[in-house]
């Protein structure tokens, strides 16, 4: 089974571009891809400043056999 990991990086804007910022958090769970991916469009961000932006995203984990 595919194996995905969510994983949340903070993005700041430099007035031209987005460019990431070095900050992430990992949950190293096993979710499949589906789980992954629900709780990825479950997520609903309000931003009060304009300049930090979170990304949340599934990553391909590996394959367990």
């Amino acid at each position: 089974m595919k194996t995905f990991v969510l994983v949340i990086a903070m993005w700041g804007y430099t007035g031209t571009e987005w460019q990431y910022i070095g900050n992430q958090i990992v949950i190293d769970n096993n979710f499949t891809e589906e789980e992954c991916e629900k709780i990825v469009e479950s997520t609903d961000p309000h931003y009060e400043n304009e300049y930090y932006r979170l990304s949340v995203e599934c990553f391909f984990k590996g394959s367990e056999t």
